[in-house]
């Protein structure tokens, strides 16, 4: 292999890389800005504006947007986490990337619960108007959420400094 060769290999890499990190970020930030966003802002606001049969069919339209864009972002960390693993890290993986993807399952599993139990119910129990029975589970799908969201800041903040904790 020449030196050229080696140097057009390296420069592909770089773009593989940089594309992968992208696709990576990308999907973070519509996952967890999304949570942070339903949790920390619309919440407050329909809570405190909002009587029920008004609040919850607006939190139901939120959702069944957003749950779009969970999927597409959900599909985006894993093929692009594994990507970045199993392409570009290998064998030299720190720990972290293992907590990371140990984190990335748990939300996952989080979220899957979270759209196929008190979601699903939640939609049924809209649709009948039985306002205190949805409540109840825009409640817990609340609490599932933040759990959801710490578990996310806490990838992400592996994922930015992680490498250092590996520093020897």
């Amino acid at each position: 292999m020449t030196k050229f060769d080696q140097q057009k290999i390296c420069v592909q890499m770089t773009i593989q890389f940089a594309l992968a990190i992208a696709l990576h970020q990308l999907g973070t930030i519509i996952w967890i800005g999304g949570m942070f966003f339903a949790h920390s802002a619309l919440r407050l606001f329909a809570r405190r504006k909002l009587d029920p049969a008004q609040r919850l069919p607006l939190v139901l339209a939120v959702f069944r947007r957003f749950f779009i864009h969970v999927w597409i972002a959900a599909a985006l960390l894993w093929v692009s986490g594994f990507w970045i693993a199993g392409g570009i890290y290998r064998p030299d993986m720190g720990w972290h990337v293992y907590a990371m993807i140990l984190l990335a399952l748990l939300i996952s599993i989080l979220f899957f619960f979270i759209y196929l139990v008190p979601y699903r119910i939640m939609r049924k129990l809209i649709a009948v108007q039985d306002w205190p029975a949805a409540e109840v589970r825009l409640v817990l799908m609340r609490r599932l959420f933040l759990v959801n969201l710490l578990l996310g800041l806490a990838a992400v903040s592996l994922g930015s400094a992680g490498y250092l904790l590996q520093q020897k």
